[in-house]
């Protein structure tokens, strides 16, 4: 024997509730801090990057659509993580589809 160990791997259930475990852990964090003193402030440079970002805030999308939070940087990275989560599920069953044939 060589002496490597492998690396335990998460079966599905355990990676879905590790997964959706932090995503509500960061929507708890959202809910107690928006409308408070401790919202992040974004720095509003002339740079380009920090303009981007601040029309991408400032859009519709994030200010009359998507609106489960005051602050809207929350509502971005709300729905970055669910789009994100969406992918995540959409290609493990995908996935499973494939490996069944």
């Amino acid at each position: 024997m060589n002496g490597t160990e492998k690396a335990p791997t998460l079966t599905p259930l355990r990676r879905w509730i590790t997964i959706l475990g932090i995503f509500l852990l960061v929507q708890v964090v959202f809910i107690l801090v928006d409308g408070t003193s401790w919202e992040p402030r974004i720095n509003d440079g002339d740079s380009f990057i920090p303009r981007m970002f601040r029309s991408i805030l400032d859009s519709s999308l994030f200010s009359e659509w998507i609106t489960p939070y005051t602050y809207p940087y929350f509502n971005m990275i709300m729905t970055v993580h669910t789009v994100a989560l969406l992918i995540v599920a959409i290609s493990e069953i995908i996935e499973r589809l494939i490996s069944k044939k």
